[in-house]
């Protein structure tokens, strides 16, 4: 649907800087170094500043006297505000970001990433990657979806490290670690006072906050890391003379290795990062666990978002920028043409489909449905098939029934759309699918309760389909839970107490060697028998678990 944008309201008064230190003043031409590697390093030096100063140049004239001054924001963080493990030259092999890899004529970037002294843009260029290492955080989709919303320039400037810590690393008053609060003061003093040299109007628009791993990992860091989030926040606010500047904060996805093997510190680092935001009217949550996370060739989960979880992470934190400056990006479905395809006392069929990673669609883009003749048009809404779902976790929902098609989400789709296909060409009657996943869930997350749950997502996922058929009932039709559609498991073949120990390979071919011949029967028991104790738990409780949704809500729904 399109969307109405808001009536543009008159800029903030620009703020000043604390510290108007004329050193700052550096021109464009001098800050910007090309470090060429190639022949003629003169002349590709000298092009690559007239591009970077014309860009800076049309910022200022663009539109005349009545131009919105250019949004600038400040990425900070660890590992994932770096992008230590996206790559800029596989961005177009997501689908649905294609070409998001080119330099931005809409918006520019200044950075500064790992060590001081490491890889740095020396001056604002186009935005992009980064022109060495070619990583990249969610600053990329960021920018371009704030300009492409705003009509605005966007300016980011970057500072970010690896393994670094709010606890030591981003105190502002520390003096050993890393000292990257003062790093950044600089950097972005410099950045914006370039601006001003060149004649370019600017505005300082938010803080994009991506950090806390490093502190989740530590039990005294963790359990501080609200209030010295509080502190930082505040700091920056008074440093760069913006007291209302608000403030993106983040959270760490449980979709990392550290979700599983640290579930206690995470739900504690989640628990403080909730308090710190929840104070400050300024500051606002940006939930990740339901983005894209990269995984390793063993099929473990990595520590760090991948490319296309980068890219996702920045279009998140652009929608909660967004939102704040009244533009409403709610995500809603198109609604039944000729009302709801049943009768009042129509027997309509309900099926939930439920779980984790593969149920919600991770990696299967609605853009290539058309490419399978055989699933061709279930792209499109099927107008005889009612849809609700809940996805995320919760992050996005439904509100009512629409015809059963893919969700603008996250470009992508599970298993509902050829099922609900195939029920309504089985089915006389009416037929309604009920999907609710979470990515980043576990088994024991989708239990009734059980102590180790990270992410508890059994009684919301049962007042969701309460509501929705209560909604069927009181709108005259009579519907029949057919059942669950349960395709979880994904997270927890690495969680720990399922998680196998993986046997050296020589190891591996010694065992064999050893092992007796055995019939099939006993092979397979052997092997099983083997797998459980290295796993360390009981067949019967894993059964337990991996049916405990559809058993336990068949109990809770059953009339």
């Amino acid at each position: 649907m399109r969307r109405e944008r808001p009536t543009r309201q008159p800029p903030p008064r620009r703020p000043t800087l604390a510290s108007t230190d004329p050193s700052l003043r550096v021109s464009m031409t001098t800050s910007i170094r090309l470090r060429a590697a190639a022949i003629l390093p003169l002349l590709a030096a000298a092009l690559f500043a007239q591009i970077a100063t014309s860009s800076l140049a049309s910022c200022a004239t663009t539109g005349g006297d009545d131009e919105a001054p250019m949004r600038i924001f400040l990425v900070a963080g660890q590992s994932n505000a770096e992008g230590a493990d996206a790559n800029g030259n596989e961005i177009s092999n997501y689908p649905p970001f294609v070409g998001f890899g080119a330099p931005q004529t809409e918006a520019m970037i200044w950075y500064e990433l790992g060590a001081a002294g490491g890889e740095t843009s020396n001056g604002w260029i186009p935005m992009q990657p980064a022109q060495q290492s070619k990583k990249f955080g969610p600053e990329v989709t960021f920018a371009r979806k704030v300009a492409a919303e705003t009509g605005d320039r966007v300016g980011i400037v970057k500072s970010a490290k690896g393994g670094t810590n709010l606890a030591v690393d981003w105190d502002p008053d520390s003096t050993s670690g890393v000292q990257m609060y003062s790093r950044t003061i600089t950097l972005m003093q410099t950045a914006l006072a370039d601006l001003t040299s060149n004649g370019v109007a600017w505005e300082l628009a938010g803080l994009v906050w991506q950090q806390g791993e490093n502190d989740m990992l530590d039990d005294n860091h963790v359990a501080q890391y609200g209030p010295r989030l509080t502190a930082l926040m505040a700091r920056f606010r008074a440093d760069l003379g913006a007291p209302d500047l608000p403030v993106f904060v983040g959270g760490t996805s449980f979709k990392c290795i550290w979700g599983l093997d640290y579930a206690d510190n995470m739900r504690q680092l989640l628990e403080q990062q909730l308090s710190a935001v929840n104070a400050d009217p300024k500051a606002y949550f940006v939930e990740s666990s339901h983005l894209a996370f990269k995984i390793n060739t063993d099929n473990a989960p990595h520590y760090h978002f991948g490319t296309e979880g980068q890219l996702q992470l920045g279009e998140a934190h652009a929608d909660a920028y967004l939102t704040t400056i009244g533009y409403d990006l709610a995500h809603v479905s198109e609604p039944f043409t000729n009302g709801l395809p049943a009768q009042k006392g129509d027997t309509v069929r309900v099926f939930v489909m439920a779980g984790q990673r593969s149920m919600e669609g991770e990696g299967a883009y609605v853009s290539k449905i058309a490419n399978y003749p055989r699933f061709a048009g279930l792209d499109q809404p099927q107008q005889n098939v009612m849809y609700r779902y809940r996805l995320g976790g919760g992050v996005h929902t439904s509100t009512d029934w629409a015809p059963l098609a893919p969700v603008d989400y996250l470009h992508n789709y599970g298993p509902e759309l050829s099922f609900g296909h195939a029920a309504d060409r089985l089915l006389d009657d009416p037929v309604a699918v009920i999907k609710i996943t979470d990515s980043a869930a576990f088994l024991v997350d989708w239990v009734p309760t059980h102590p180790n749950a990270s992410r508890p997502q059994y009684n919301a996922a049962l007042r969701f389909i309460r509501q929705s058929l209560t909604d069927l009932s009181d709108r005259g039709f009579n519907p029949v839970l057919e059942g669950v559609l349960w395709l979880p498991g994904e997270h927890d073949a690495w969680w720990t107490p399922h998680r196998p120990r993986h046997p050296e390979p020589h190891v591996v071919r010694r065992r064999a060697a050893r092992r007796p011949a055995l019939g099939r029967q006993q092979h397979g028991r052997a092997r099983r028998e083997d797998r459980e104790r290295r796993r360390g738990r009981p067949l019967a409780v894993v059964r337990e678990d991996r049916l405990a949704l559809p058993a336990a809500a068949g109990a809770d729904l059953r009339p």
